[in-house]
C-alpha cells in the first residue's frame, strides 16, 4: 500500500483480525509540500486461506483496504498416489539395470 499524506501516516496490517507486527516493512520519504509519502507492503508466507487488513491511520483521517486470500488445496487421489510410486520404481529398476549391464561389460 501507498500513502502520500501528513507527517504522521502510518500502516496497520492485519491477518485473521489479528495485528501483524513482523515482516512490515516501511519506507517513509518526505515531500517538499509538507506531506510524507509512505510505502508499506506485508511479508507473509501463505499456508491457509487468510483475510489482510491494511489500515493508513493520520491525525487527517484513516482508511481500511481488505483481501482475501484463498488457498485451494490439491488433493492427491489414490491413482495419482499409485502413479509417483511406479515412476519412482521405474526409476530405481532402469538405474539398478544399467548398474548391472556396465558390470556385465566390465566382466
Amino acid at each position: 500500500s501507498v500513502s502520500p499524506g501528513p507527517a504522521d501516516v502510518h500502516f496497520v496490517w492485519e491477518k485473521n483480525g489479528r495485528e501483524v507486527e513482523t515482516c512490515v516493512p516501511t519506507q517513509t520519504h518526505a515531500l517538499l509540500d509538507g506531506r510524507t509519502h509512505v510505502l508499506s507492503w506485508l511479508r507473509d508466507a501463505i499456508g491457509e486461506s487468510a483475510e489482510y487488513r491494511c489500515s493508513v491511520l493520520s491525525s487527517v483521517g484513516n482508511k481500511t483496504s481488505r483481501v482475501r486470500v484463498t488457498v485451494l488445496r490439491h488433493e492427491v487421489t489414490h491413482q495419482e498416489q499409485w502413479t509417483r510410486e511406479l515412476a519412482a520404481w521405474r526409476a530405481v529398476a532402469g538405474e539398478h539395470d544399467r548398474m548391472m549391464r556396465s558390470w556385465s561389460e566390465a566382466w
